[in-house]
């Protein structure tokens, strides 16, 4: 039988193909140690459910091979079904193969539902098993190579929106972000610029997962890029609509609010380009909200941006959010929007910007039942009521 790419890569690399055979029978483990072994498989033997575990707590395997049945006169499969899941859970990408001469449509069926990935009758056609063991390998270490590039694109999203706010004299910041998946498409950006201002973006890439988190790196470093080069709102959004038209495809989008702050002027200049408007809100408790300046970014569209200007004074606070937030859904098919929402802010006007943006995202997930469909985002700007020098 000609070996797959996959083996035929691991036998160039000198890394052995490892299967752990489970069976209490000593003439089928043998069999199957013979069969394996002949074709370029390591193949490891043992005898009960409790050795198997205590090997895959310390041992790494392409794939396992187990019986259902371990007790003399047993013939139900529950004991292997058990086994099965215990396995999954100790290592959920390992391929497992189940065997058994006691097969019925209704345990080939449990099996697949206890997570197993194929289903084998005793006595074995060699060829035929020899096929099933090649598939589920390859099928394995893909399994693995993918969950290993998406913990390492987590490990750099993660450090991407998670790492240190900066410091920036005359504002106070607080950012808090959640996935619907182990990967998503929110941004935001803040970055001190000349003369006490203050640049702060908040962005949703349109779509989950992979692509989305790609996507948003690279609108991340666009977003770098026009905050370094002071760009104005409209100059900046311009910029991004140019930088990721070509990256966006035509079915994806990005929503995006660019502002600018600047206490000294008292204006605040934005660009929201399709977003769930941000709120302003003041010491007092009124609000205004960041709504105009253009469509979303891409979907095969060239558009425009206009500039907006809000009135801006020491202590007033600056809500951006994604709508993972605002599109929150109840058991009752309500969205969280702009009630509860701003109602939400106002009550958490006395805290500090880290724990209003916490809290609002941890009220959105209470308004959800626990959970949030979408990627959700917030970023919370105070301005610092006493005067700045410059």
């Amino acid at each position: 039988m000609t070996m797959s790419p996959v083996l035929q890569a691991e036998s160039r690399s000198e890394s052995p193909v490892r299967v752990l055979v489970v069976d209490d029978e000593a003439d089928i483990r043998k069999a199957l140690a013979l069969l394996l072994k002949c074709h370029g498989y390591e193949a490891h033997m043992i005898a009960s459910p409790a050795q198997a575990l205590a090997d895959i707590a310390r041992e790494r395997y392409d794939l396992v091979l187990m019986d259902l049945n371990y007790t003399r006169g047993v013939t139900t499969g529950g004991e292997g079904l058990d086994l099965l899941g215990r396995l999954r859970a100790a290592d959920p990408p390992l391929p497992i193969v189940a065997m058994t001469a006691w097969s019925t449509v209704p345990l080939a069926v449990e099996v697949f539902r206890a997570g197993g990935f194929d289903f084998v009758q005793k006595p074995w056609d060699n060829a035929r098993l020899l096929e099933i063991v090649q598939a589920q390998v390859a099928a394995g270490r893909a399994r693995r190579l993918a969950r290993r590039l998406e913990d390492d694109a987590r490990d750099v999203q993660g450090r991407i929106l998670g790492g240190a706010i900066p410091e920036i004299r005359g504002y106070e910041i607080g950012t808090a972000w959640r996935f619907a998946a182990s990967l998503g498409g929110d941004a935001y950006e803040v970055a001190p610029l000349s003369g006490g201002r203050l640049h702060a973006a908040i962005a949703d890439v349109c779509g989950k997962g992979l692509p989305a988190a790609l996507l948003m790196a690279s609108l991340r470093a666009t977003l770098e890029e026009t905050a370094a080069a002071e760009m104005p709102p409209v100059e900046a959004c311009r910029h991004v609509a140019t930088q990721m038209s070509a990256r966006l495809g035509p079915a994806r989008f990005v929503s995006l609010v660019y502002a600018v702050l600047d206490p000294a002027t008292g204006r605040l200049v934005y660009v929201n380009a399709g977003h769930p408007p941000p709120v302003l809100l003041a010491r007092d408790g009124s609000s205004r909200r960041l709504a105009g300046g253009g469509p979303v970014i891409g979907l095969g569209r060239d558009v425009d941006f206009q500039e907006e200007t809000l009135a801006l004074s020491p202590g007033d606070r600056l809500v951006l959010f994604t709508d993972g937030v605002a599109e929150a859904t109840g058991e009752t098919g309500d969205e969280f929007g702009d009630g509860p929402l701003l109602g939400h802010l106002r009550q958490s006007r006395p805290r500090p910007a880290a724990e209003a943006a916490a809290d609002l995202l941890e009220a959105a997930t209470e308004f959800g039942g626990g959970a949030l469909a979408d990627d959700a985002t917030t970023l919370v700007v105070d301005v610092d009521s006493r005067p700045v020098h410059h």
